[in-house]
């Protein structure tokens, strides 16, 4: 019998890492061939909504592929606690974009390599930011899951995490020709994916709380290149 659940636990696991390789893949291959139909220059400041119906099927397609293997795991249920939290993280994600984020001071670009659309963050570019990183949410929480379906011990996994998230990360590289946005985004995945696992498997609120920190270090992140490319 325990060879029999190892052996399922395998297959879902490979099964797993194939649909979230194929998904970042082909969402990512979309995004770039939506631009030109979209005449989106500068992507999500240009098209966001657009985008983030985009990215909100892609959303909602993986979360069907992965719901039994969410259901296993715990109660998916939209109580009015996590509807509320939800709501209040939606509000101060909002509130970033459209009162904080036009008052950082302006940017001026000084490097030899072409900025990232990144850098060009509008006030709208945050609402499909908000779509697509539910998007990998749900993809690092079937990651976790199926990991630990294996048994393993929660350092186990969320060293496997860390290397696989941040591996994908490094994909960028493809798609970008910036090496220091592709490092910071490489090294903030992998030691999110470290950290990702030990929520989700021992908090019972976990998703919302990782979704919480994920979204926070886009804020974060954005406040912190105001400041370090701000004109002079």
């Amino acid at each position: 019998m325990a060879v029999v659940q190892a052996a399922t636990a395998l297959r879902n696991l490979a099964y797993t890492i194939a649909v979230i390789a194929g998904a970042w893949t082909v969402s990512s291959l979309g995004y770039f061939g939506l631009e030109p139909v979209l005449q989106a220059e500068v992507g999500y400041n240009d098209a966001p909504v657009a985008y983030a119906f985009y990215y909100g099927l892609w959303a909602a397609a993986v979360f069907a592929v992965f719901r039994k293997n969410f259901q296993a795991v715990g109660d998916l249920s939209l109580t009015p606690l996590r509807v509320a939290v939800l709501a209040l993280m939606a509000l101060c994600f909002a509130g970033f974009a459209l009162f904080v984020l036009p008052r950082l001071p302006t940017m001026e670009w000084t490097r030899s390599q072409d900025p990232v659309e990144f850098f060009w963050a509008n006030s709208w570019y945050f609402l499909p930011k908000a779509v697509e990183i539910l998007f990998q949410q749900v993809l690092i929480a079937a990651l976790v899951f199926a990991l630990s379906d294996l048994g393993l011990k929660t350092w186990k996994v969320a060293l496997l995490v860390a290397l696989l998230f941040g591996g994908f990360h490094a994909t960028l590289a493809f798609s970008y020709p910036n090496p220091l946005y592709v490092f910071r985004y490489s090294v903030a995945a992998t030691l999110f994916g470290a950290l990702v696992p030990w929520i989700l498997l021992r908090q019972r609120h976990g998703f919302l709380i990782t979704l919480s920190i994920h979204a926070g270090y886009y804020v974060i992140d954005s406040i912190a290149i105001h400041y370090a490319f701000a004109a002079s």
